[in-house]
């Protein structure tokens, strides 16, 4: 068995290609003809688990046009043999205005009518609270969704005026601003 075959690596590249064109473009007929139809095959996604090839393309089917972008920051394929392939990639993207980062794992198998994803797992990694909502929780405000990005906006926009103001030292005669208690 030839592992990583250049010529079968590059057949899987163009294939993940083609799917990640039709995700950002929704193209639910073109995602679900990647898959395997058959019971068996497989999809985790995010908040849904869904068995076989008609459970997949009823979700491809109902799923909105929102928040599909997504840059993949790594990827990594692998072939064993001529008809079996591994692609896994880490993505970011935003949700709410917030970042963040997936992965995600295809396991490709080559059939007499090309290659179908047999099994897909999609995950999100836990996200840390950002400064604004760790701010927020503190003095008990509630963030709305369609300001956060205005909001870390703000924020970035402030922190690159005090990286400034930080290369100016002060005078030994400059008084501390007041430390106030609530």
């Amino acid at each position: 068995m030839h592992i990583n075959d250049p010529v079968v690596l590059a057949e899987l590249m163009e294939r993940h290609e083609v799917y990640e064109k039709a995700l950002i473009d929704n193209d639910a007929e073109t995602l679900g003809a990647l898959f395997w139809d058959s019971p068996h095959a497989l999809r985790y996604g995010v908040t849904e688990n869904l068995h076989g090839a008609d459970e997949i393309r009823a979700f491809r089917k109902e799923r909105p046009k929102i928040n599909l972008d997504r840059t993949i920051e790594r990827l990594d394929i692998m072939s064993f043999g001529d008809s079996t392939g591994i692609v896994n990639f880490e993505f970011v993207r935003a949700m709410d205005s917030i970042e963040r980062h997936g992965r995600q794992t295809q396991f490709w198998f080559r059939f007499p009518d090309g290659w179908k994803i047999v099994s897909a797992h999609v995950s999100l990694l836990p996200s840390s609270p950002s400064y604004a909502d760790a701010a927020a929780t503190e003095i008990g405000m509630k963030l709305p969704a369609a300001s956060r990005g205005f909001i870390q906006e703000d924020l970035s926009q402030l922190a690159a005026i005090a990286r400034v103001m930080m290369q100016f030292p002060l005078s030994q005669d400059v008084e501390a601003a007041p430390i106030f208690q609530p």
